[in-house]
């Protein structure tokens, strides 16, 4: 596909995209000085809940916003199809945060046992599948856009990026899936105390990557400097 079938706003956002993917996992812990066993309880700390919501908003919001190339007669979902499920479900993991339950933090389990959740926090099982099947959409999207739907380029090198950034994310989202699976088996199962937190980046560092190549964030850097 040519250059002149995607605008030039769309290359903006996938920069943006991508500089937002790599910075959630390692902004969030050095803002409180501490790691939780998940992104997602990042929510129930004071500078990083903003963080995390600005930052999970925005992936919503520019995600809907984002057009991509036109569906072509190969495929039956477009860019824009796809970016808009991946977007709500960034949205809605926003809107169902995770529960307060099982953080690795003192001050978040001192709100569970008083019950005075910040935001919509809460210690809900339901509302809390609602947000684990809403990140699970949100990572799932991400992979497919890396594997199936940038590799639509001539560039074979980029192309073999991003399809192994897809089958990363990919991997990792089965192997949380394995997690979620063996803890409804075995309450409170955990490889370690951070296992979530480390496949969640594991997940979003990838995707992150394919975005910005993606946006030709290197090219426009060297434009810069030889301008």
């Amino acid at each position: 596909m040519s250059a002149q079938e995607i605008q030039h706003s769309d290359y903006r956002i996938r920069k943006l995209i991508g500089a937002l993917g790599l910075a959630l996992p390692f902004l969030l812990p050095l803002t409180e000085g501490q790691f939780l066993s998940s992104i997602s309880h990042y929510y129930y700390l004071s500078f990083s809940s903003l963080l995390f919501i600005i930052i999970l908003s925005s992936f919503g919001l520019f995600l809907i916003s984002y057009r991509g190339y036109k569906v072509d007669a190969t495929e039956k979902i477009s860019d824009d199809m796809l970016t808009n499920i991946g977007g709500i479900a960034a949205l809605i993991v926003v809107f169902f945060p995770t529960y307060c339950s099982s953080s690795e933090s003192i001050p978040i389990n001192d709100l569970c046992v008083s019950n005075s959740y910040p935001l919509l926090g809460h210690n809900d099982k339901t509302t809390n599948t609602i947000h684990l099947i809403s990140a699970a959409v949100f990572i799932f999207t991400m992979g497919w856009m890396s594997k199936f739907k940038f590799t639509r380029g001539n560039n074979t090198t980029n192309n073999k990026i991003y399809a192994i950034c897809g089958n990363i994310v990919w991997g990792t989202l089965v192997l949380l899936f394995m997690l979620f699976i063996a803890d409804l088996i075995q309450d409170g199962f955990k490889i370690t105390k951070y296992d979530v937190y480390i496949l969640e980046t594991i997940a979003v560092v990838p995707f992150a990557v394919s975005w910005l190549i993606k946006g030709k964030t290197m090219e426009h850097i060297k434009e810069l400097f030889i301008k």
